[in-house]
Parts: C-alpha cells; structure tokens; sequence
C-alpha cells in the first residue's frame, strides 16, 4: 500500500487540475484513493466505486484485441466538468484520475479541449512501479 500512497501523492503534486486519484484491484474495489484538499467530490464516492468497477470490466475487454493492437496504455473519458483517466497498473491493478476539464488559474470559461499532461502521469506512474517495495 506504501507504493499506492506514493503514487497517488505524487500524481496529486504534479498538477493542480487533478481532483482525485485512486487504485482499484482486479475486482474494482478501491485499494487507496486521495482527493485535493479544499475540493468537493462531484460524483459521490460510492457512484465513483461503481464507476471504476464497471470501467475495469469494460478494461478487460478490450484487452481482447491487445494481440491485433498491443497493450493498452491508457484511457480519457471527457465529461463538461471532469475528465477521466484509466491508467492499468503493471501489478493488475488500476489507476484512476479524476482533473478538471479546464485550467484552475484565471480560467473563466470551461475549456473542452484543456490537455492532460499524460507524458508527465505515465512517467509519474513508471517511475513509482521501477521502485522496490
């Protein structure tokens, strides 16, 4: 679990627009989450369990076509208020994020087509699963 926490407090770190982070195992149940201080859940909790339950069977799924395209390296889901990020985990299990859908500093307007730093998530994520725990 000590490597779920480092994980999520340093996905929580690199950018402000992330609301919440979470690991689910194989079955969908949540391992360890994290939400920013100071921010209330849009979606409750238990809608989020149901939400990342239903997301990791449909995960696996897809992963019946990995021969025809390769693993799968992640998935967005753009929302008006939110985007969704599922990042699979080399332990089986499954990341979550949860950012904004517009930028945090002097935004007035929600921006649709605000990008997800994914480079900076993967690396966050490949550095935290090369550490030895």
């Amino acid at each position: 679990m000590e490597k779920y926490e480092q994980l999520l407090n340093m996905i929580m770190d690199f950018n402000e627009s992330v609301r919440f982070a979470a690991v689910s195992d194989a079955s969908g149940n949540l391992l360890w989450n994290s939400q920013r201080d100071g921010i209330s859940n849009i979606v409750p909790i238990e809608k989020t369990k149901s939400t990342m339950s239903r997301s990791r069977v449909e995960w696996d799924n897809y992963a019946s076509s990995s021969e025809h395209i390769g693993n799968g390296l992640y998935s967005i889901t753009s929302y008006a208020k939110i985007k969704r990020i599922t990042i699979p985990l080399s332990d089986g299990n499954m990341l979550f994020i949860s950012v904004n859908n517009k930028p945090m500093k002097n935004a007035k307007n929600t921006s649709y087509g605000h990008l997800v730093e994914m480079g900076e998530i993967l690396s966050v994520v490949e550095f935290v699963e090369s550490q030895n725990f």
